[in-house]
């Protein structure tokens, strides 16, 4: 259990990659905060090492963040994980679903990634880890509006690990390929079967965040077959 006594807080924890960092953070004895606005009630479980607690959380609600992020007595690990996604041909696409796309990307891993970094700059020690896309790299068809949030997010990112490196605080943009997630649930034509695991992104955050002495200011990760 190499996180034993330490704090982590996932968002977008209800499923996907986000619920199985949550996990891996648990199996290495970390107190898992476990984030989502699908979760509906606190969980009855006290937190504790190895424990994952689940609460509901609108990561673009200002007030709800500083409430969530204030309530931590302390913070060794942030992982942003929250996203969603509508995907269309830039001459179709809706408007309000770009909308929807920055405020979840961009504003909301801004108020995560602010709160996270009040507190652990008070500790001078942390790492934060936001979870972008390789979309933010590289051209897609029909994925005009996801792709300027996921370039928006990198950016931010970017000052980030900039601002947060005098206080010890470590950050790194995770930009995976395509992972079978339930984002795809709804985008039928794509081999799910040639697409990462949720579980092996999770034991790669594991591994950034156990080496201390490393700063992964960004790290691109795609199935052996490359893009989908």
């Amino acid at each position: 259990m190499r996180l034993h006594g330490t704090i982590c807080a996932v968002t977008g924890a209800s499923s996907g990659i986000g619920a199985a960092i949550a996990r891996a953070f648990a199996a290495e004895g970390s107190t898992v905060f476990a984030f989502a606005r699908r979760f509906r009630d606190e969980s009855a479980l006290a937190p504790g090492p190895g424990r994952i607690t689940e609460l509901s959380l609108d990561v673009t609600d200002e007030a709800q963040v500083k409430s969530r992020f204030g309530a931590l007595r302390a913070l060794d690990f942030l992982v942003c994980s929250h996203g969603t996604g509508t995907f269309a041909p830039i001459a179709t696409a809706q408007v309000a679903d770009l909308r929807a796309m920055l405020d979840t990307h961009v504003t909301g891993t801004f108020l995560c990634d602010r709160e996270a970094l009040r507190l652990m700059s008070a500790q001078r020690r942390g790492h934060i880890v936001n979870i972008a896309s390789h979309a933010a790299l590289r051209a897609f068809t029909e994925c005009g509006a996801y792709t300027a949030a996921k370039a928006g997010q990198l950016g931010l990112t970017r000052v980030l690990a900039e601002e947060a490196r005098p206080y010890g605080v470590r950050v790194t943009a995770l930009m995976p390929g395509a992972t079978d997630t339930p984002i795809w649930d709804d985008r039928p034509g794509f081999d799910r079967s040639k697409m990462m695991r949720c579980e092996d992104l999770a034991s790669l955050v594991i591994e950034l965040v156990t080496r201390p002495a490393l700063a992964v200011d960004e790290l691109v990760v795609t199935p052996p077959a490359g893009a989908l």
